[in-house]
């Protein structure tokens, strides 16, 4: 028992740490104590947004599942970046792509599930993950959120358009969204009203496969703050903030990433048109 108070004390210390010095953080997307169990073995995965550190995270942790692997990115800013993650995904021994498109726009998003089927058989996952962060007092318009962030909204739509037509049909999507550790907190708001969003989406989406008579499950995952390497140019002063407000320890994105597996794999058959919420430990400032 003592141990275990100390360990405990000791993780505390660190996130606290973590979090006075997260200018530091260096955020990881895999470990080396994550041994696959070929939970997804010869499964096809789509991740869209994939440059962001919860899309890289689930690709490299489906790859160690034994799944190939479609990485979708926007801009070309993004492909050096994700050529890394290729190449440790090839050393896996699994196949994996990368695939340059805008999925908001519906004509688009057809001819990249198009490509993606001239190079797989089946397509079995898709992820649709990305992440909300904060919008600077920098930045002009009228919009509370970042026309990026608008546009990761409407791509999730035209997604459950036009995916379906071109998944195994016995298949999985997984809409997600997660929070930048360095958003400040009076975005948090916003956030709750994009999860609710997700939530009745996914919920919605279920029950539309259900009536179409369509063997697809669909589920979602939200998440608390995770570790971004973006740093936005005003950061938040967690020191300002009122002693007894309960926050969130920020977690790294190979984190969650167990939890995508489980929803990708068999073992989640029974859950559908739920939201998972990863709100990840708690602690007092």
């Amino acid at each position: 028992m003592k141990n275990e108070l100390q360990n405990n004390h000791h993780s505390s210390t660190t996130s606290l740490n973590e979090m006075n010095s997260f200018m530091k953080i260096t955020p990881k997307y895999t470990t080396e104590s994550y041994n696959g169990t070929e939970k997804l073995l010869n499964k096809c995965a789509v991740v869209t947004a994939s440059y962001n550190g919860v899309g890289k995270a689930v690709a490299i942790a489906f790859a160690k599942e034994g799944a190939d692997v479609a990485l979708i990115y926007n801009h070309q800013q993004y492909e050096k970046e994700l050529k890394s993650v290729v190449k440790l995904i090839e050393k896996m021994g699994r196949k994996v792509w990368l695939f340059k498109a805008f999925t908001f726009d519906e004509y688009k998003c057809k001819r990249l599930f198009e490509n993606i089927s001239k190079k797989v058989k089946n397509i079995d996952i898709l992820v649709n993950t990305f992440s909300i962060s904060n919008k600077n007092d920098t930045e002009g318009g009228h919009y509370l959120l970042r026309k990026n962030d608008t546009l990761k909204i409407q791509s999730l739509f035209t997604l459950g358009k036009i995916a379906p037509d071109f998944m195994a049909k016995d298949g999985v999507i997984i809409n997600s969204a997660t929070l930048c550790a360095y958003a400040q907190p009076d975005q948090l708001i916003f956030y709750a009203a994009l999860k609710a969003a997700i939530k009745t989406y996914t919920h919605e989406m279920n029950r539309m496969f259900s009536v179409a008579q369509k063997k697809l499950r669909i589920n979602g995952i939200t998440t608390g703050f995770i570790w971004s390497e973006s740093l936005p140019n005003v950061l938040p002063s967690y020191n300002n903030l009122p002693s007894n407000i309960h926050s969130v320890t920020p977690m790294h994105p190979y984190e969650v990433a167990p939890l995508y597996v489980f929803v990708a794999s068999a073992a989640s058959h029974p859950i559908a048109g739920e939201t998972l919420d990863a709100g990840g430990k708690m602690y007092k400032l």
